[in-house]
């Protein structure tokens, strides 16, 4: 006879608010590492199936196999999941969290339903969850008093963690700590990580995000890690990202390695990668240093999705009301697996102040919708004939990702490692880049003047100076061509500010050298898409964004900036132009050679 499912749950309270204690409960794979749960192997979905084949094998012994459907959650509140086991003593588990405010605290209560298979099942159910419970109680004490601790403090983790080599870690430190632009203290956050650490956290490491937690500045941490890296502390990984789920596709040790086409099993789609939103620098602990494992404990837990705000399975003709806090953003209502979708835009008369979202035939109605700012409360049905997966996820992309777009457009990233590139023949898209060409005015007329070794060298010392004020601004020289250099930015504020900065110091350099005639540099600045190419082993770019910007180039006097007036109304340009207090004075529009419309251009002079 069947057997019946028996629920168990626990409840405690902890002195911490719901939203520290989400962030520890909330990431189910360090959950189940310190819980004593095994790791797990993940395989492709069947055909149009929701759930998902998993296997495990408990205690190294006990082979286990289930399929895992979608885990569901309201962020911040609650999360569930439901494994529909094929073999092992278990024939079904549903469990999660639930968190409330208790107080200036937090009431948590864990929960697990179990029906087992047969007796040792039914036997082993009350020892198991009891220890699992106990575990997951002492873990999340731990852990939510480490988060809470002071920079200096240790709050040791029941995590599995591998062994350090500490003399090798020790010798490839000293490689950094003589730098003169070397935070020490960073440094010191930097090597303590990777000691204490669990192995999840040192193997796919976002240098942005562990920046926020320590409270160090983006760029800066950004830059410890590739000097990290070129030291033997760490290495590069650059991950394959999902634009819909946004979890790692594939991992490639090298850009060369990157292709260009990609399969997202999870959402059963192609995509094609982009430099600036598809592949992401991550890094991990040198396997010298640490042999860190890169195992699986849970997937698709709220943790591996911090853009979706709730997600939830419908069954056939299911209703269900939500309520979420909604920020000044876009947001989505997607479908996992098909990914149909509907735009939740802020905005609008907010006249339907509780929107209603029906799914029939691969289809959203309504398709869009707006919301006010807040609190909002909205219902979805499912009236297809199959169960699905929904969620409400922000539009806006991980805001911690360091991308390849990002670092290509950094100087020291090209220094150190101008061995990444892409593979040979290959190329791949950059969805936004700003690129700036300079060039000397009566370039000719010096080397006459001063004759080809002097003249030479002084174009060779205002290369150091373009290069010294691009790499300060963020960006990076791409190439020189001649006089002239092209520059990559990540941002367009960066690139304004640097040309701005370029003919502001041109003065002092000029006067540094007293007897070199005075040299007056061109400056065209352009954003825009592009390709990112290998161009004898160099990351290069080129399309329309960088054709335009050579020819804005040539409609340069000299002393001045050429932009498009679309680059100068961008918002951030405006503000870099506000606080240099530069001008734009003439715009014109002319037809440049080789475009087929005419574009306005704006003659920027910086503040005398």
């Amino acid at each position: 006879m069947p057997f019946s499912p028996r629920r168990i749950s626990q409840e405690w309270e902890i002195d911490a608010p719901v939203s520290r204690v989400w962030e520890v409960l909330g990431h189910t794979d360090r959950l189940n590492r310190a819980s004593g749960l095994p790791s797990v192997q993940v395989s492709s979905f069947e055909e149009e199936a929701i759930g998902r084949p998993v296997r495990a094998r408990l205690y190294g012994l006990l082979p286990l196999s289930w399929i895992e459907y979608p885990f569901e959650w309201v962020r911040g509140k609650n999360y569930c999941v439901q494994r529909d086991y094929t073999s092992g003593p278990l024939a079904r588990f549903r469990g999660g969290v639930e968190l409330e405010p208790a107080g200036r605290g937090c009431r948590v209560r864990m929960f697990a339903e179990l029906t087992p298979r047969n007796w040792l099942g039914r036997l082993a159910i009350p020892l198991v969850a009891r220890e699992t419970f106990r575990k997951a109680r002492d873990y999340c004490s731990r852990a939510v008093a480490q988060l809470a601790a002071p920079a200096s403090a240790t709050v040791p983790l029941p995590v599995r963690a591998t062994p350090v080599d500490q003399a090798l870690l020790r010798q490839r430190a000293s490689r950094l700590d003589r730098a003169a632009w070397l935070d020490l203290a960073m440094l010191d956050r930097l090597l303590r990580h990777l000691v204490e650490a669990g192995d999840d956290e040192v193997v796919r490491m976002q240098p942005y995000a562990l920046a926020a937690r320590w409270g160090t500045g983006r760029d800066e941490t950004l830059r410890l890690f590739l000097q990290a890296t070129r030291a033997g502390l760490l290495s590069l990984v650059w991950d394959l990202m999902c634009p819909n789920c946004r979890v790692p596709k594939a991992e490639a040790e090298s850009l060369a390695l990157v292709a260009r086409r990609f399969h997202c099993d999870t959402c059963g789609i192609d995509y094609d990668a982009s430099l600036d939103r598809h592949v992401e620098l991550r890094f991990r602990v040198h396997p010298g240093i640490r042999p860190a494992q890169d195992a699986v404990f849970c997937f698709g837990g709220p943790y591996s999705a911090p853009h979706v705000l709730v997600q939830h399975l419908l069954r056939p003709g299911e209703t269900r009301d939500l309520s979420a806090t909604l920020q000044d953003e876009a947001y989505r209502i997607r479908t996992l697996r098909v990914n149909h979708s509907a735009l939740l835009m802020p905005g609008g008369d907010h006249r339907n102040s509780e929107p209603e979202f029906t799914y029939r035939d691969g289809n959203w109605t309504p398709r869009d919708a707006t919301f006010k700012p807040g609190p909002l409360t909205f219902r979805w049905r499912n009236q297809s004939s199959q169960l699905i997966g929904v969620v409400l996820e922000r539009v806006r992309w991980d805001e911690h990702a360091v991308t390849a777009a990002r670092v290509a457009a950094m100087q020291e990233f090209r220094d150190l490692f101008g061995s990444e590139v892409l593979a040979p023949g290959q190329d791949i898209g950059v969805e936004s880049v700003t690129i700036l060409f300079s060039d000397l005015r009566e370039s000719t007329r010096l080397y006459e003047e001063a004759g080809d070794a002097p003249a030479y060298g002084h174009v060779r010392r205002h290369f150091d100076f373009l290069k010294e004020r691009v790499a300060r601004n963020g960006g990076a020289v791409v190439k020189t061509i001649g006089d002239a250099v092209m520059a990559v930015f990540y941002r367009p504020a960066d690139g304004m500010r640097c040309c701005l900065e370029i003919q502001r110091d041109l003065g002092p350099f000029n006067r540094a050298s007293p007897d070199q005639r005075p040299l007056t540099i061109k400056l065209g600045l352009h954003q825009g898409p592009a390709i990112a190419i290998n161009a004898n082993g160099r990351l290069d770019y080129f399309g329309r964004t960088v054709n335009v910007a050579s020819r804005l180039l040539r409609e340069s006097r000299g002393g001045d900036v050429v932009a498009t007036r679309e680059t100068v109304q961008d918002p951030t340009v405006d503000r870099v132009l506000t606080e240099e207090k530069a001008s734009v004075g003439e715009e014109w529009t002319p037809t440049l050679r080789g475009l087929t419309r005419p574009l306005t251009l704006c003659r920027i002079a910086p503040a005398q």
